[in-house]
């Protein structure tokens, strides 16, 4: 605790000298170093510039690894107001991805998923380092922490590239470019609506730029804000079916061995559910009698499905001239992001029991449930019976969380020439993510026992004895921090001539510090509190890399790279990635190109370090737990359905748990294609991709534990199910191994028309097309298809502008799915293509404002219900792959000086 005292105090100094240095170079010099662009008119001269993918500079023309670029015009274009939900919305986030959700741990976080193979296999980049990783969920990167006013332009390398950035960069990597060469003043703001209640948007921000003969500032600030959306007016709402209700599990020790084994058919034991008599339904009208007969209790007449989310950042970047040869780079960004997400009133996770003497529950409420005494006489009562409560605490009130994370990001980087022998690139980089959750009116199970043994709380009806509740209330806290220190060097240099160019080598150099805690209050860490989740974690990671880059230019059109990196990590060992690309220019209009690589994913810290904690999950795949809630079990499909014939998910106790012993993952990855510039008007590129994982770090998920055993799949032996005497699933434990390998290929497309109308103006659409072959785990049978892996995803742009007026349309494409798929692994049911369409129109004032209206999804397309078999949290469609907010119809003013 000392040296991490000491390190957050020199980290904060840190941090506060390097925004001062900004800001005063800056200013002082009323300018900032800007590169010379090529003169207009001399074609043969070609920038050059570093593109994602690569370390190296190399002139700007198509290159041997496939990037797509989102410029600042297709961001306006795009309407939305947030960088995760511009990526989200991306074709390459094949399978949909983790966003801002009421009742997650990770309630603020907005992520992205390149091929659908996990945001912890996407590398996210700000200016080529890596972005902010979210301490209270270090599987992803947060998207929050980018304010989009500060974007430039986003370039998403559809590539394997470990070899260049390390690890996590297998999926592919999404480079985040901040404004640097804008000049002048531009202020705007966006107000948007949905078609549900809440979720609406509020945005507006501030550029400012400053160019001089020395360089220039860009800096600026933001503001973002979205409504929460209750459960009651999400999609398809179907009333909450809770066994945390107002239920009993009563036992009866029918051979009086003080024993309660009901499993044990020579015993005799007994049991029965049943609802509290008298105590169900009750003065709150969320409780309700089942078809079975036992106490619902309906959470989604008060919870929340969509957080309330706001963004505030400030940025600012300078680069500064120092002299002929070297120049400086300053980048400092300060970003808050809070959320607020409301839950049902607490119940208790595991049983309270109702002692024989409780006032409200009397032994001879329990004897009619099981009919006549059996005959054993001069046994007290007390002696036959084991009496469980499972208890919505509503009168303790809603259980609400709010969060509040602040992130601090500041680099500077020198580059130049070391006397003229090669070009130089050194820098240093904080970084500092502080999460804050605070936890409201959660339940302190021991109190609540103590007021069932005292006989001060009356459980039959919650608002009878608010007094006595009122002593059960829990406040939540949790603290979480990712600070981040890096250093890094890079030289590089022209070896020999080649028939093609010069033949170019780099050499580079890292080292990175990364600190990671997340602290629960001591009363969630030793599990007393009822509804919540989640435990402490914390681990130090140290990380050293080395690294080379060579270009071969062979001859004019034809020129190889190759890359070798050397990762050494202090918790899990040493990982070498290597990397071959190949780009061949037949004629001039054509380029081939295709790349070889090997890569890794480091463990995250969390799945090191966390304690046990407990975690209410979905299934929809045991009989025991589907039965016992008055449900329909399909012995066919393996699936439980309700009375309307719909799947349906029941929630479970369970505990996920820590794996120290990981190992990293590696993959294999290569892709082919090619660019074809066919006319003035008209180019197009396909690429072929295959990648493939070993030792996959895999969450064994309850769900997904119940069909491997089914079907004789292993399974980690710390994985245990723990079931009550009914066979309803009383804990399960659950987490993360190495399991098998993942493999995945699929096709990019991607089309650009330029079209020239004389005086009806000028016309630009973009097309891009991505379709998945295949998807597999352990070699088994093909996933393409199955519900939320469509093999389609696409978007069309097109633009028209004339004079003071531009027309955009775009349209997005999900593809289809299957519904469910059966214990054979047969598809059924579908769930059809999912096509949307947004316009805009967008009028440029004379005094050089900008007018937009225009509407997201504008014929109002809703996802369908039958998507729902595939969302990992048992909504009401799949959360990750689709949104319910409807047409989203906005308007955006923006003013330039």
């Amino acid at each position: 605790m000392e040296i991490s005292s000491k390190r957050k105090r020199s980290g904060d100094v840190f941090l506060r000298t390097a925004i001062a240095a900004v800001v005063a170079s800056s200013f002082s010099s009323g300018a900032v170093f800007a590169q010379e662009e090529a003169k207009e008119g001399d074609s043969a001269k070609l920038d050059t510039i570093e593109v994602t993918g690569s370390r190296l500079t190399r002139a700007n023309v198509e290159g041997a690894l496939p990037v797509s670029v989102i410029d600042r015009a297709d961001i306006e274009a795009s309407g939305f107001t947030s960088v995760g939900e511009l990526l989200r919305n991306t074709v390459f986030n094949s399978a949909g991805a983790f966003r801002a959700q009421s009742g997650s741990s990770a309630q603020s976080l907005v992520a992205v998923d390149l091929r659908g193979l996990g945001s912890e296999r996407t590398l996210v980049l700000i200016d080529g380092r890596r972005a902010p990783k979210a301490p209270f969920a270090p599987t992803a990167q947060d998207l929050n922490a980018v304010p989009i006013a500060a974007v430039e332009r986003i370039e998403v390398l559809k590539d394997g590239a470990s070899a260049i950035y390390g690890a996590d960069a297998i999926g592919g990597v999404i480079n985040i470019i901040t404004r640097k060469d804008f000049q002048g003043v531009e202020i705007s703001g966006q107000k948007q609506t949905t078609a549900r209640t809440g979720g609406d948007v509020e945005q507006s921000s501030i550029t400012i730029g400053i160019n001089g003969e020395k360089g220039n500032l860009v800096m600026g600030a933001s503001y973002f804000t979205r409504d929460i959306i209750f459960a009651r007016d999400s999609l398809y709402n179907t009333p909450g079916a809770s066994f945390f209700s107002n239920n009993l599990i009563i036992l009866r020790d029918a051979n009086r061995d003080g024993v309660f084994d009901p499993t044990d058919a020579a015993s005799g034991d007994e049991y029965v559910y049943a609802a509290v008599p008298g105590g169900c339904p009750n003065t709150d009208p969320a409780y309700y009698i089942t078809p079975s007969g036992l106490c619902g209790y309906d959470f989604t007449l008060v919870s929340a499905d969509e957080a309330g989310t706001a963004n505030q950042g400030l940025f600012a970047k300078g680069t500064y001239e120092i002299s002929d040869t070297w120049g400086v780079t300053v980048n400092a960004s300060i970003n808050r992001a809070k959320s607020f997400g409301r839950y049902a009133p607490p119940l208790n996770d595991t049983a309270l029991t109702i002692p024989a003497d409780n006032p409200f529950y009397q032994n001879e409420d329990i004897v009619p449930l099981f009919g006549a005494n059996n005959g054993q006489v001069g046994i007290p009562d007390e002696e036959l019976y084991a009496t469980y409560l499972y208890h919505r605490f509503a009168s303790i009130g809603t259980r609400d969380t709010s969060t509040d994370a602040n992130v601090y990001d500041i680099s500077g980087v020198f580059s130049g020439s070391l006397f003229g022998f090669a070009d130089a690139t050194i820098g240093a980089r904080y970084n500092e993510y502080k999460y804050y959750e605070f936890g409201r009116f959660f339940l302190l199970r021991p109190t609540a026992q103590a007021g069932l043994d005292d006989g001060s709380y009356d459980f039959r009806d919650p608002n009878a004895t608010p007094d006595a509740a009122a002593a059960f209330k829990a406040t939540t806290a949790r603290e979480s921090t990712w600070v981040t220190r890096e250093a890094f060097a890079d030289v590089q240099r022209s070896m020999f001539a080649l028939p093609g160019g010069d033949a170019r080598l780099l050499l580079g150099w890292e080292y990175r510090e990364e600190d990671y805690s997340d602290l629960y209050d001591a009363a969630s860490e030793a599990g007393q509190i009822g509804g919540s989740a989640g435990n402490s974690s914390g681990l130090e990671r140290r990380v050293r890399a080395y690294f080379g880059e060579a270009l071969f230019p062979v001859l004019d059109n034809l020129e190889f790279t190759a890359a070798l990196r050397y990762d050494n990590y202090s918790d899990f060992g040493t990982a070498t990635s290597p990397k071959l690309s190949v780009r061949y220019q037949p004629i001039a209009p054509l380029t081939l190109r295709a790349s070889w690589s090997e890569g890794f994913r480091a463990p995250t810290l969390d799945i090191l370090s966390a304690k046990p904690a407990f975690s209410a999950e979905s299934i929809t795949n045991d009989q025991p737990s589907c039965e016992i809630g008055g449900y329909i079990w399909d012995a066919t499909r393996n699936t439980c359905f309700n009375a309307d014939g719909d799947v349906q998910s029941v929630q479970i106790n369970a505990t996920s748990i820590s794996n120290p012993d990981l190992d990293a993952e590696d993959s294999t990855q290569y892709s082919v294609g090619f660019a074809y510039d066919v006319a003035k008007w008209f180019d197009f590129s396909l690429d072929y991709y295959n990648i493939k994982i070993d030792g996959v770090i895999d969450q064994f998920t309850p769900q997904e534990i119940l069909d491997a055993i089914r079907v004789g799949d292993p399974v980690p032996s710390a994985f245990v199910i723990t079931r009550g005497p009914t066979g309803r699933i009383t804990d399960f434990i659950f987490g993360f191994a190495n399991n098998g390998t993942l493999e995945t290929s699929g096709l990019d497309l991607e089309a650009n028309f330029r079209y020239n109308l004389g005086n009806l103006g000028n016309i630009t659409s973009q097309l891009r097309y991505v379709y998945l072959l295949d998807y597999t785990q352990n070699n088994g049978r093909d996933l393409v298809g199955d519900p939320g892996i469509p093999d389609t995803r696409a978007q069309g742009t097109t633009e028209w502008k004339i004079s003071d007026f531009s027309v955009g349309w775009n349209f997005n494409i999900i593809g289809d799915q299957a519904e469910t798929v059966d214990s054979n692994g047969e598809r059924t049911g579908k769930t059809p293509t999912y096509v949307t369409h947004d316009f805009q129109l967008t009028y440029s004032t004379p005094w050089n404002g900008m007018l937009t209206v225009g509407a997201i999804n504008a014929f109002d397309k809703e996802p369908d219900a039958r998507s729902a078999g595939a969302d990992p949290n048992g909504r009401n469609f799949n959360y990750y792959l689709y949104d319910q907010y409807g047409r989203q119809p906005y308007i955006r003013y923006t003013q330039r000086f």
